[in-house]
């Protein structure tokens, strides 16, 4: 089941071959290791660029943007088995 989340976080990753690939979250007091890279999608949400991670952590998927004009961080969603 998803879960709307809509948080800033902190992500640190690595820069590989000019892509960047998210590596750990910093969300609340916990950090998440990176996994998997699942999915990468980058869109525009009324002319504000975005990039897209899906990602798993922990059995868990999470979903996140990187807003490229501010360059913040935002959770937007877990998916829980359960």
């Amino acid at each position: 089941m998803y879960q709307t989340i809509g948080e800033k976080v902190s992500v640190a990753g690595v820069y590989q071959q000019g892509k960047f690939s998210p590596r750990k979250i910093l969300w609340g007091n916990r950090t998440y290791v990176v996994d998997q890279v699942t999915f990468i999608s980058d869109e525009k949400d009324g002319g504000v660029a975005k990039r897209t991670y899906s990602i798993m952590a922990r059995g868990n998927v999470y979903r996140l943007a990187f807003n490229r004009s501010t360059e913040i961080w935002t959770l937007m969603e877990v998916w829980y088995e359960g």
